[in-house]
């Protein structure tokens, strides 16, 4: 790690509701450099110190009522999760979804959205489609989102 130490810099562990979240999507998103700005959490591992914790879920049914199952159990004290909602077609998310994640909103530092992005899907890692200008976009606004540099 360089000089700057990660206490005085905005680092962001990212975690999923659940499977197939996009819990690496959203990292590559925020840290493409991959300078550990952002780091994937696996189920059971600790937040690490001076680490915000980003809570991923999609933009479904499911994927909202993991969401609300995992903030009923966040434990006190943790510092409260942003939630990061993938949206997982070129489509409003169902009324489950839209009730399920108003219901949760206070419960969360803030909401962030990545859009349905078309190009995630034809290549070998989130990483790689960052080279659209789409997806670097999308990309791009949510890092600013986070205070995260480039």
């Amino acid at each position: 790690m360089n000089s700057q130490s990660v206490a005085t810099r905005q680092a962001v562990a990212v975690l999923g509701a659940h499977g197939g979240a996009g819990v690496t999507t959203v990292t590559a998103f925020l840290d493409p450099a991959t300078t550990g700005n952002a780091i994937e959490l696996t189920p059971g591992s600790q937040l690490p110190l001076y680490y915000m914790p980003v809570l991923v879920a999609q933009s479904t049914a499911f994927g909202m009522k993991r969401a609300a199952e995992m903030l009923g159990n966040w434990h006190p004290d943790l510092p409260r999760p942003w939630l990061v909602v993938v949206r997982d077609a070129p489509m409003a998310p169902p009324r489950p979804a839209k009730y399920r994640l108003r219901a949760i909103g206070s419960r969360v530092l803030g909401v962030a959205e990545v859009p349905y992005l078309y190009r995630l899907r034809g290549v070998d890692s989130p990483a790689e489609a960052l080279e659209y200008r789409a997806v670097s976009r999308a990309a791009e606004r949510l890092r600013r989102r986070f205070n995260l540099p480039k």
